[in-house]
């Protein structure tokens, strides 16, 4: 102002007019507003939140920030020079986010404060980026080593890779698998889901299947680099379908690598005694065996591999009372631990005590029953045999597919056909037959020749066959409880043979037939009439009795689901 006073050229119209349009340009109210917009949010919704989450005096610092906005307002309207009031008013204005910054840093715990490092920011990118992988992916794995994994940020290049993994394990959890397989050949590789006891294939290349391999067995624990070894590892997920416990077990060969995924094995394989299948009367005939006077002697458990031959022998001897009996088992691999009972696991690696020798010092200390895992050798089966009827309960597994099938291994491994039998309480073999689903099952009548042809009184009215369908408002869908199957879950189906002394007898005179005769006139049941029964009782049907009773034929063919392609094999040992 002191210019226009010295100069008298600026008290010319013209300069006066161009002085009064800078000080009323429309643009400096526009300045002045712009920096109270940020400024009210960060105080607002930001600094307000936060102080009242730490404690850190609320009143104090709301009034510090409305006199600091204040202040800043005064500057930027009452400092003559604009271009010097309003960058003081913003100076204002900062002051005291600063000092709170300052403030709240002394206050809180070192992983709770600001930062605007380098480090800090890349930091808070990354936990960005990997906020949003997550919420791509439904499936977050915690490692053998209990440490939960974050899901890959997506420029990793293991975030493909876990992408992946999702789409072969929820897939199948959704599907009510018990387990995935994964064999990956030199080209190809195989999905298969098993589901109540079927699989249902697809194949994708092996490139895109070797890197999933590796990344499920570095979570489990295992060698990645050793293709070759029999590893089994531990490791869990959350998802969708809440928390589930993965049993991996890998191997390989020359042929290719084999990756089997168990989900909640544990679960699966401890089974109720009574909920096995056995029909009333099986299971009145073994309960016998349970009664502490006649605890004694062999039994033979038989059964295909696939069949629910591991559950059935943790079945049986969770019946018995671990608390007031001496229980014990000698195992390969332990499924399942059973409170009460002294489980003992074998290594087969170990040079330095075979099978035999583990075997005959746990029937030294006298236990009351004893679950053994499948006998390979001679010398393990006579310690078996050796105590005949005087020694403990033992349960004795085997891969056989009919009784006499059973008893015949037994005697030739034995080597003596006296002893082998002389021992002996029981044999039972059983399948697993897939149950019908109970809300899509459709009924027939079947005529008096199916009835017998099939062997069935001539009063079973009513037979079911599955749909998997059915229907919504004049609409067929798939069957929302079974997934369009038209089957849900398994059952056993069993045939026991007890061993009395008459049987005994004949069988230690090496007639069979005559002793399966005689089992027959005891009321022995057969696989296949076991079988029937529940056909007739409406759990399952003809077709699946058939399947699972007779030899192992060419895999067929099922239309496939959107997500697999099914075939009829039977499952992996379970």
């Amino acid at each position: 102002m002191l210019s226009v006073f010295a100069d008298p050229a600026a008290l010319s119209m013209p300069s006066l007019l161009a002085q009064a349009a800078f000080l009323a340009s429309p643009y400096k109210p526009f300045l002045m507003i712009l920096p109270f917009i940020p400024w009210a949010w960060l105080v607002s919704s930001k600094i307000d939140k936060d102080a009242r989450y730490f404690h850190l005096n609320v009143g104090l610092w709301n009034t510090i920030n409305l006199v600091a906005g204040a202040g800043a307002l005064a500057a930027m309207i009452f400092v003559p020079i604009f271009w010097i009031g309003w960058p003081l008013g913003m100076l204002v204005l900062a002051a005291p986010i600063l000092v709170y910054w300052q403030h709240r840093n002394q206050e809180v715990p070192e992983n709770q404060r600001f930062s605007l490092t380098g480090e800090g920011i890349g930091a808070r990118l990354d936990a960005r980026r990997q906020a949003k992988a997550v919420r791509d992916a439904v499936i977050q794995f915690t490692g053998a080593d209990k440490k939960t994994r974050d899901v890959p940020m997506k420029e990793d290049p293991l975030f493909a890779v876990h992408m992946q993994a999702e789409d072969i394990i929820g897939p199948a959890l959704d599907g009510r698998a018990a387990a995935v397989e994964m064999a990956v050949g030199t080209s190809n590789a195989t999905i298969a889901e098993l589901v109540d006891g079927v699989r249902y294939k697809r194949s994708m290349p092996a490139e895109s299947a070797l890197p999933v391999v590796d990344y499920l067995k570095e979570l489990a624990g295992l060698d990645v680099k050793d293709r070759r070894r029999h590893q089994t590892g531990t490791f869990k997920m959350t998802g969708p379908q809440g928390g589930t416990e993965l049993v991996a077990t890998t191997a390989g060969s020359s042929s290719g690598l084999l990756l089997r995924l168990d989900f909640d094995r544990g679960k699966r394989l401890n089974k109720p005694f009574d909920n096995l299948g056995l029909l009333p009367s099986q299971r009145e005939a073994l309960g016998s065996l349970a009664e502490a006077h006649d605890r004694h002697g062999v039994v033979l458990v038989g059964a295909p591999s696939g069949h629910g031959l591991t559950t059935t022998m943790y079945s049986l001897i969770a019946r018995h009372d671990a608390y007031t009996s001496n229980i014990k088992t000698l195992e390969r691999e332990i499924f399942v631990t059973l409170d009460g009972v002294d489980h003992m696991r074998w290594d087969p690696t170990n040079t330095e005590i075979d099978y035999a020798t583990q075997l005959g010092a746990m029937l030294r200390r006298d236990p009351d029953v004893l679950m053994l895992d499948l006998v390979k050798d001679t010398a393990a089966a006579n310690v078996i045999a050796e105590p005949a009827l005087q020694g403990p309960l033992l349960y004795v597994p085997q891969r056989a597919n009919s009784v006499t099938e059973q008893i015949r291994h037994w005697v030739k491994i034995v080597g003596d056909v006296k002893k082998a039998c002389k021992c002996l309480r029981a044999v039972m073999n059983q399948r697993l037959v897939r149950t019908l689903c109970p809300n899509c099952r459709q009924a027939y009548q079947p005529t008096a020749d199916q009835l017998k042809k099939l062997n069935l009184p001539s009063k079973v009215n009513q037979l079911y066959r599955p749909s998997g369908k059915i229907q919504i408002k004049n609409k067929i869908e798939n069957c929302p409880v079974c997934g369009g199957k038209g089957y849900l879950g398994q059952t056993g189906i069993f045939e026991v043979l007890l061993v009395d002394d008459d049987v005994r007898s004949l069988l230690s005179g090496g007639d069979l037939k005559a002793a399966l005769s005689l089992g027959r006139r005891n009321k022995m049941v057969y696989l296949q009439e076991a079988g029937l029964s529940k056909v007739a009782g409406g759990e399952t049907t003809v077709d699946e009795v058939v399947r699972v009773t007779t030899p192992a034929r060419a895999e067929t063919t099922r239309k496939p689901s959107s997500a697999s392609k099914p075939s009829a094999d039977p499952a992996p040992a379970s």
